[in-house]
């Protein structure tokens, strides 16, 4: 089988693989060479082939294949035990400066002539971060039917802030630069993607949200002096002396524009009636907000509720709703990053949207799918490459709140995963709640966000 990427670029590979697990591996080595490298390549897959060979002129590079040559049969590489146990290191010096984990394959590297052999197969160890199809298989849950975080292998091995493949793809690019391969520069910029998921519109929607607030504010908080001032200012806002505190969308697209930067806002597309809604996507104040982000060129984007994760139908219902408005919406992200990786990404395709934002951590910062570049997303029930893009999130500032660290250690958690992002020239996506500053248990942090956004 001879298949060829339309890429451009001035110089040809041949990519000499294996036939079996055809779709997996075409997705990976379109996603690294092609989408990453912005390389035109041969594949060429076939039964007598072993290993990875990707051939340069005289040059070789043969990466083991350790994964896949396993699983003959289509998908039966699913399977809990398929996940690695241990962690090996690769010194890939004097192509790169930095020892790399090894997920699949082992830790061998050596170079005869023209050739160069690497133990490490990072075709199924990046197919491996990029899909998670871990997740799809691990057993343990929270108490939100997701992932355990804590079984997840980069968490476990402690690399969840390390853009595994952005690594793996800086390697095998000094790898073809050291074989005279003419390979592209300066074709990827920093940059970033300011987010807010809108959980809750109104703080003062109603007395009985009114009451709510001081529920929490007695018997959560106990604070009578928190009481008071949710008096006080349910009051203020009543006469209109000030808005609803959660109402923070101007403020939030002054604070983007001060730096030249668009905010994206994602909306519960949801009726009052319905399970966890907090507000109604057809309520006139609603419908009002909408429009000024969209009137001020910052984005309005999805955040699909609770339980659409697994239903297709309440998915495209949501969907139907918000774009019914009349305001272009071409992704978003998931409300408590649920997904089912076998099931939702395929929704967002069938509808149309562009992009999801939402496979990032929620109880740590880092990078879930080892990588701070958009990519494209692959159906793996389907077996099928998908036009939906990931870009993966990297920070979000509850799951770092709820650790209750002083601000000044939230900012630097988050500059640090802020520092790998910008060393591979990556896309910072950054998620801080529009109701996160009005808050009383988060309402120390908002300079945090401010100061991110100078860092930026």
């Amino acid at each position: 089988m001879n298949k060829s990427a339309e890429l451009s670029s001035s110089e040809i590979l041949q990519i000499y693989i294996p036939a079996d697990n055809f779709e997996e591996r075409e997705y990976i080595i379109r996603s690294i060479l092609g989408d990453f490298l912005g390389l035109t390549y041969d594949l060429i897959a076939s039964e007598g082939n072993i290993d990875y060979t990707i051939q340069f002129g005289l040059g070789k590079i043969i990466f083991k294949d350790d994964f896949f040559l396993h699983f003959k049969e289509p998908l039966t590489y699913r399977n809990i035990n398929n996940i690695p146990e241990t962690v090996s290191w690769l010194d890939p010096s004097p192509y790169f400066n930095e020892n790399l984990p090894v997920i699949f394959g082992n830790n061998t590297i050596r170079e005869e002539g023209d050739q160069i052999f690497v133990g490490l197969d990072i075709f199924a160890s990046s197919f491996f971060m990029l899909t998670r199809w871990e997740e799809t298989v691990i057993d343990k849950k929270d108490i939100f039917n997701r992932c355990a975080e804590s079984e997840m292998f980069v968490v476990r091995h402690n690399l969840f802030k390390r853009p595994i493949v952005n690594e793996y793809v800086s390697f095998l690019r000094s790898l073809l630069i050291h074989l005279n391969c003419n390979i592209l520069s300066g074709i990827r910029k920093f940059e970033v993607c300011i987010t807010h998921d809108v959980d809750y519109l109104f703080r003062f929607g109603s007395l009985f949200s009114l009451g709510k607030n001081l529920g929490s504010d007695l018997l959560l908080r106990k604070s009578l002096r928190t009481a008071g001032r949710t008096i006080l200012n349910y009051g203020r806002f009543k006469k209109g002396i000030i808005k609803d505190p959660f109402d923070t969308f101007d403020e939030l697209m002054d604070m983007s524009e001060k730096y030249n930067l668009k905010s994206s806002f994602y909306f519960k597309p949801q009726l009052l009636n319905e399970y966890d809604a907090t507000y109604s996507i057809q309520d006139e104040r609603v419908k009002k907000i909408l429009f000024n982000i969209n009137q001020r060129e910052h984005e309005v984007g999805i955040h699909p509720s609770f339980n659409t994760f697994n239903n297709p139908y309440l998915f495209r219902t949501e969907y139907n709703r918000l774009t019914s408005i009349g305001i272009p919406v071409e992704g978003g992200r998931q409300h408590f990053l649920k997904y089912d990786l076998t099931e939702t990404p395929r929704y967002w395709e069938e509808v149309g949207l562009k992009y999801d934002c939402g496979l990032g951590f929620t109880e740590r910062a880092g990078f879930r799918c080892g990588i701070c570049w958009p990519f494209k997303m692959f159906d793996i029930k389907k077996r099928k490459i998908l036009k939906l893009y990931q870009k993966p999130l990297c920070v979000m500032e509850v799951a770092l709140i709820r650790w209750e660290p002083a601000p000044d250690k939230l900012f630097a958690d988050i500059q640090e995963i802020l520092n790998q992002v910008k060393k591979h020239s990556g896309l910072f996506v950054f998620l801080w709640h529009n109701d996160s500053f009005n808050r009383p248990e988060y309402e120390n942090y908002g300079e945090v966000y401010s100061n991110v956004l100078k860092s930026i």
